[in-house]
């Protein structure tokens, strides 16, 4: 009997690449699995603001760039998100 992981990690015992990284993320690098409590006012204010990006994710992911770069500590082209203010409408 085989068990299949769909979490991030590399156990040895999991078949194919697919259910290693999840169903329909991307292949881009590694990432880690992480989560953050958030209080709900807070999280109303992020999820409307997300509107114009592909996802909460991407919206916080690129928080965390602009904050990196501008403290000179992540290479703007290093970057993952690249349209932190176009929108969705920009691509």
């Amino acid at each position: 009997m085989r068990f299949f992981n769909n979490c991030n990690t590399n156990i040895g015992i999991v078949d194919s690449d697919m259910a290693k990284r999840g169903v329909g993320q991307p292949k881009k690098e590694p990432t880690s699995v992480r989560s953050i409590r958030l209080p709900d006012r807070v999280w109303k204010l992020v999820s409307k603001e997300s509107k114009n990006h592909r996802s909460v994710n991407s919206y916080i992911l690129s928080l965390i760039e602009d904050s990196l770069v501008r403290n000179n500590k992540l290479n703007d082209s290093k970057r993952i998100s690249r349209n932190t203010s176009k929108g969705k409408d920009a691509r």
